[in-house]
């Protein structure tokens, strides 16, 4: 499985300046909803380009972004393509296309949104995190002065969190009720003002919900765990996260002008600067823009 943050959709719209018809073949949507495992793509407008046997076909549709293979020949004017069995389900009017003569501009899509990624630390799609381990008390999860229990998962925004329990020295792990459970303005930060324990849960006789009772106090040491679900919808996903995508896709695509990465490159009465003066981390222009954007969507290391 592969997430993207952008379609060819979104790369033709943007305005990169670079060539980039020689890196397609077929461009278009699919033609109707497929459920997973089909082996027949119907396609919008006809294809254009002859698929061979072999060829590869990008669907791009955010974290259910895949690649299935052609499995025979299909012709310019043909509506469908028989592919190998499809791993996700698709929706009428997702974008697909097909590689070009000189490239793969589906490919660059791909390595930018892995990039991506890397840096942030985490899938900035919506993804479920199961039993994540927050020490407590510590500025990632303790007892505030109100005694309210605070946490931030690390990974964000916080769609919903399906799962809480803490373990302590003096208790065996107890699973607590979610419900009431409330998010700041930046789903990053989430508090609970009473524990409830859910039924069936081993706990001390008695066993208090107020925290600023004992056996919760601010200095109790202790585990929380949590299962959440964090990211954005690909639907929802904010503009400069796609803006930092096409930036490192034309990064990408820009070492076809500059195949040796040179630092500046000159042709009769053009010159062009790739890289700041004087900078020696060997970064672009591009490049330096995209970590800009991509620092605030970064997991906090403490």
């Amino acid at each position: 499985m592969v997430n993207t943050y952008i379609s060819w959709v979104d790369w033709q719209r943007a305005t990169s300046g670079l060539e980039w018809g020689s890196l397609v073949g077929n461009t278009g949507r699919l033609n109707s909803t497929l459920a997973l495992g089909v082996t027949s793509l119907p396609v919008r407008p006809n294809l254009t380009v002859q698929i061979n046997q072999d060829d590869e076909i990008c669907i791009f549709d955010g974290s259910s972004t895949e690649i299935v293979t052609a499995t025979t020949t299909a012709v310019v004017g043909a509506s469908s393509i028989t592919t190998t069995a499809t791993t996700f389900g698709h929706v009428n009017g997702t974008p697909y296309c097909t590689d070009g003569v000189l490239g793969s501009l589906a490919t660059q899509i791909i390595a930018a949104s892995g990039w991506m990624e890397k840096e942030c630390y985490q899938s900035l799609l919506l993804t479920t995190y199961t039993t994540e381990q927050l020490t407590m008390p510590t500025p990632r999860a303790c007892i505030s002065n109100r005694g309210s229990l605070m946490f931030r998962p690390r990974h964000w925004p916080v769609v919903s969190v399906t799962g809480l329990s803490i373990t302590t020295a003096s208790q065996l792990n107890v699973s607590y009720d979610t419900s009431t459970i409330s998010y700041d303005g930046n789903h990053r930060l989430c508090s609970i003002r009473t524990l409830v324990a859910l039924p069936g849960n081993q706990q001390q006789q008695n066993q208090p919900t107020n925290l600023v009772q004992v056996p919760f106090d601010r200095n109790t040491e202790a585990d929380l765990f949590v299962t959440y679900s964090a990211g954005y919808t690909y639907s929802a996903l904010p503009g400069d996260l796609k803006e930092a995508t096409i930036l490192a896709t034309s990064d990408l695509l820009a070492k076809r002008n500059n195949p040796i990465g040179a630092p500046e490159i000159g042709s009769g009465g053009v010159h062009l600067s790739a890289v700041l003066r004087g900078d020696m981390t060997g970064e672009s222009i591009l490049i330096k823009r995209a970590l800009k954007i991509l620092a605030k969507y970064a997991v906090e290391t403490h």
